[in-house]
């Protein structure tokens, strides 16, 4: 059953609707009227998509899925495109930039061959992670794409597979591309952008046509918009205001590295046990939180999170010489960690500054510690090896060097959690809006 019949058919209409609307404005985005194939935002999608469906929208930058969608248990990751014309074609499914001197190597020095088999594995990799990731199984993800025909848009959907690497056959090489076939998908890698290419068409077994609708394009759009602007306020803009966000480095703000001994490697530093050569729990971690953070954004994570460090500063200090067991306990502010692939743990800032954001605590009379986040964020995502440094070169090139957090009405008990695209917190803290979506790979042919 394709996952379109999983949505309510009101759902199912909604959705439409908004593709129509939108594509009834499609003379806002052209400078040249005429043009009688209706245009679609692929973020526009997205946004649609997640809103209707009541699915998460989980594109970070350059990330295989855009949407989840969660049936019960059951955990569904969905790749949204769209493009011209219903007829089969290639379109881009991934982008490869960052590997495109390793590429190259290959090329020159083994052939095209094993270049193919290298970026299968590539792609696969990256489709793993995000598995791992959002919590989500192999073999139950989607694509759903809209394409434009002059006067229509049509929706379909079709499987998102791994590529079969052991059934790789009819490898061609042409003079600016490859292609392959794994029996199930045809792919095509072009070396100029370093762009995987992967065919689309209704006739193949796995792709189901789910509507077809008519599209009446505004001569005049500008008066429709103010005539609409005059007379309401957008759910998208009310949903927006109820969402809070913030972001953390994954490194020192004030070093611009990943400190060999704390945060994200504090399982590396001193054993807890004076004296001792036992070494911390592997993954034991923490995210910094620099002290500018609190200063830029003082409520985020309580109502002004500055006056509970002055607090802490003073007991400290009433409890210098005393025995633990008349020392007095400092606060600390907890909260339920929500991660992408479902799964809750507690959380809880604490240490000087509260500068530590980190898992530990109790949560359903089960005990979680500090390695909990470093098991999601390093190994199950990540895939840091056993008792490996982490270096801020090696999260760039795992195009992540921040985390985005955010709740929901205020409610500063349950912390939602995913990783950012580098650089994110530096803009963050200097007032800008990270981009979440960096040199998307399914833009618009």
């Amino acid at each position: 059953m394709a996952i379109w019949n999983k949505y309510t058919n009101e759902q199912r209409k909604e959705y439409i609707r908004f593709l129509q609307v939108y594509g009834a404005l499609s003379n806002l985005f052209r400078q040249k009227q005429g043009d009688a194939i209706p245009y679609l935002d692929s973020k526009f999608q997205e946004t649609a998509y997640a809103k209707v469906f009541n699915a998460e929208n989980v594109d970070i930058g350059n990330t295989p899925h855009d949407i989840l969608s969660i049936f019960n248990n059951e955990r569904i990751g969905i790749g949204l495109k769209t493009w011209m014309n219903t007829k089969p074609s290639y379109q881009k499914v991934m982008q490869l930039k960052k590997y495109k001197k390793e590429l190259d190597n290959i090329y020159e020095e083994v052939g095209f061959e094993a270049l193919v088999y290298k970026i299968s594995e590539i792609k696969n990799n990256r489709l793993i992670q995000d598995y791992n990731r959002l919590g989500l199984e192999e073999n139950k993800n989607i694509y759903h794409y809209v394409t434009r025909d002059e006067g229509k848009f049509v929706l379909q959907e079709s499987s998102y597979p791994l590529i079969e690497i052991n059934n790789i056959t009819d490898i061609k090489e042409y003079k600016t591309s490859l292609t392959w076939s794994d029996g199930l998908k045809n792919y095509k890698y072009t070396f100029g952008d370093s762009q995987i290419w992967q065919r689309f068409s209704h006739d193949e077994s796995d792709t189901t046509i789910l509507d077809e609708f008519h599209i009446d394009i505004i001569d005049d759009p500008f008066e429709f918009l103010i005539s609409a602007y005059s007379n309401m306020i957008t759910d998208f803009e009310k949903e927006k205001e109820n969402i809070t966000v913030a972001y953390l480095p994954l490194y020192s703000y004030r070093s611009k590295k990943v400190e060999l001994k704390s945060g994200l490697n504090q399982w590396n530093a001193s054993s807890k046990n004076k004296g001792s050569d036992l070494l911390r729990p592997d993954k034991e971690i923490y995210i910094p939180i620099p002290i500018e953070f609190h200063r830029f954004s003082p409520n985020f994570f309580t109502d002004n999170i500055l006056d509970k460090i002055e607090k802490r500063q003073k007991l400290k200090a009433i409890n210098k010489g005393k025995s633990n067991k008349d020392k007095l306990e400092l606060p600390e502010i907890r909260f339920i960690i929500v991660l992408p692939n479902g799964k809750e743990i507690p959380g809880l800032l604490t240490a000087d500054n509260l500068k530590q954001f980190q898992s530990g605590g109790y949560l359903n009379n089960v005990e979680y510690g500090q390695s909990d986040l470093g098991n999601w964020l390093l190994v199950d995502v990540l895939k840091l090896k056993e008792r490996q440094i982490v270096t801020k070169q090696w999260l760039n090139d795992k195009e992540t060097d921040s985390v985005k957090l955010w709740y929901y009405n205020n409610d500063k008990r349950r912390i939602y959690i995913d990783f950012a695209p580098v650089g994110s917190f530096e803009k963050f803290m200097q007032g800008e809006t990270p981009t979440e979506i960096d040199e998307k790979a399914d833009e618009e042919i």
